[in-house]
């Protein structure tokens, strides 16, 4: 018995060492891969593990001091069922880790793509400053000019999976939150502005300065989604730790500007 289970432990690992390319191969194309995936698991974290630590030691156990056959068949029954809860266990927990992994790249994917139309709708070809400046110019020159503030929508897609948010990772989840926070904000106070009060209840200075209020929260919004656009960016490319690097990038170019200006103004 010892013998024949050194034997098996040999034949499983040289499966799971050289058996996955050939198989690929013969299956083809992605199934070969996933079908691959899955008897290495098997084997790996399952069939190997328990070979070691509990076949072999109850062998050589039994080969010593030679118990009733029918005792090795009991312990080998529930070895066999304890090997099915386990296996059942350990791939319906791998496949939630995989699932939510896959509904991760799926939100990462939509969110970029919202927020990087948002962010050209926010930079305008690179003519919003001028286009603000302009504006400003032309609202003190008349006091009866009052600029007409278009109602955007750039949350679609957000608002579908809010219900959902703890799938992203903690790497980019407070950088999205941030940017939608933002661009709520700023649906309020393009309310605001749209309403008659601001239209016509409301001194031409004071328009003015709603009005670089609001320019001031685009230019924060544009900030807040490129910083979430770079890291949703590097996390696909490189995973947490990719990601992790960019924050602390960002960490110390701010804390380096907030120690310029603390000695600036000394």
């Amino acid at each position: 018995m010892i013998w024949a289970l050194l034997l098996t432990l040999a034949v499983l690992s040289a499966i799971a060492v050289g058996a996955g390319d050939r198989l690929a191969l013969a299956l083809g194309g992605e199934e070969g891969r996933l079908a691959w995936r899955v008897i290495r698991r098997f084997l790996l974290s399952i069939a190997l593990p328990l070979a070691v630590i509990v076949a072999l030691p109850f062998a050589l156990l039994f080969h010593l001091l030679e118990f009733d056959p029918r005792v090795g068949q009991a312990l080998i029954a529930g070895l066999v069922i304890a090997t099915g809860w386990l296996t059942s266990t350990i791939f319906a927990q791998v496949d939630r880790v995989s699932g939510k992994a896959e509904k991760t790249r799926d939100y990462h994917k939509a969110i970029y793509a919202e927020i990087g139309n948002a962010l050209r709708a926010l930079w305008d070809e690179g003519q919003s400053e001028s286009h603000v400046a302009a504006t400003i110019d032309r609202m003190r020159a008349d006091p009866e000019f009052v600029p007409f503030i278009p109602r955007e929508q750039h949350d679609r897609v957000y608002e579908a999976i809010l219900d959902e948010i703890e799938v992203l990772p903690r790497q980019t989840i407070d950088a999205i939150v941030a940017y939608y926070s933002q661009m709520q904000a700023l649906s309020h106070i393009v309310e605001d502005m749209r309403g008659e009060t601001f239209r016509s209840g409301m001194a031409q200075d004071r328009r003015i300065a709603m009005y670089e209020d609001y320019s001031s929260m685009r230019r924060q919004a544009f900030i807040l989604g490129q910083y979430a656009l770079e890291l949703m960016k590097e996390y696909a490319k490189g995973g947490p730790e990719a990601a992790d690097r960019v924050i602390a990038r960002t960490l110390s170019i701010r804390d380096a500007g907030r120690s310029g200006r603390s000695a600036g103004s000394e």
